[in-house]
């Protein structure tokens, strides 16, 4: 799928928003079946190519795969609990990027 900048922005919002309510994983995201399968299953994957130099969120904040950064402790998360609350983290950044 060919996205914009804002497209892909505006979907990983969308995306992120749910993953923050529910505390579910990105492959349970119904908005899959909108808008295609994208790389790594990120919009923003999707529109830098895997190019991480072009990536919208890394020129902003740092590698999403960084180590010790806020999609990682969401990734690894086992309780519920705290994948809401790193989604809801991620998501706020992710709303910086408007």
């Amino acid at each position: 799928m060919k996205l914009t900048k804002k497209k892909a922005i505006d979907i990983s919002i969308e995306l992120w928003a749910w993953l923050a309510e529910t505390g579910k994983k990105k492959p349970n995201w119904t908005g899959w079946e909108k808008y295609g399968e994208m790389k790594n299953r990120c919009p923003l994957c999707e529109y830098a190519n895997k190019d991480c130099v072009n990536c919208s969120y890394y020129k902003r904040f740092e590698h999403c795969m960084e180590r010790a950064g806020i999609y990682q402790r969401w990734l690894y998360a086992v309780k519920t609990s705290t994948r809401k609350k790193y989604a809801s983290l991620f998501l706020e950044q992710l709303k910086e990027l408007k």
